[in-house]
């Protein structure tokens, strides 16, 4: 069985993964973290209000607005299986909600 200091490093080591594979996670955003955050809040509230249209339109608007580039912020939310903008939600928020 493992002593007490035994169990204490693997905790240790366990929270040094997680905060080095949280600011890989944050590092690789195509987008500041404070953005992707308003980003999700937006297209919840929207989707509140109006069905998901099977495109990124809510998305494309949101960025389009605040003067960031689509095309690689659409490209990146593809490869999280962001196809949508409900999809944004239920996917790439759900992958990045323990760096939100």
């Amino acid at each position: 069985m493992p002593s007490k200091e035994d169990k204490q490093k693997r905790k240790e080591i366990l929270a040094g993964l997680s905060a080095k594979h949280k600011a890989e996670k944050v590092a690789n955003l195509p987008l500041p973290l404070t953005e992707l955050k308003a980003l999700f809040d937006y297209l919840d509230e929207q989707l509140g209000e109006t069905d998901c249209d099977d495109t990124l339109r809510l998305t494309q608007q949101f960025l389009e607005s605040r003067n960031i580039p689509v095309a690689p912020i659409t490209a990146w939310l593809d490869t999280y299986g962001g196809y949508c903008d409900c999809e944004v939600l239920a996917n790439v928020e759900e992958k990045f909600e323990n760096v939100l």
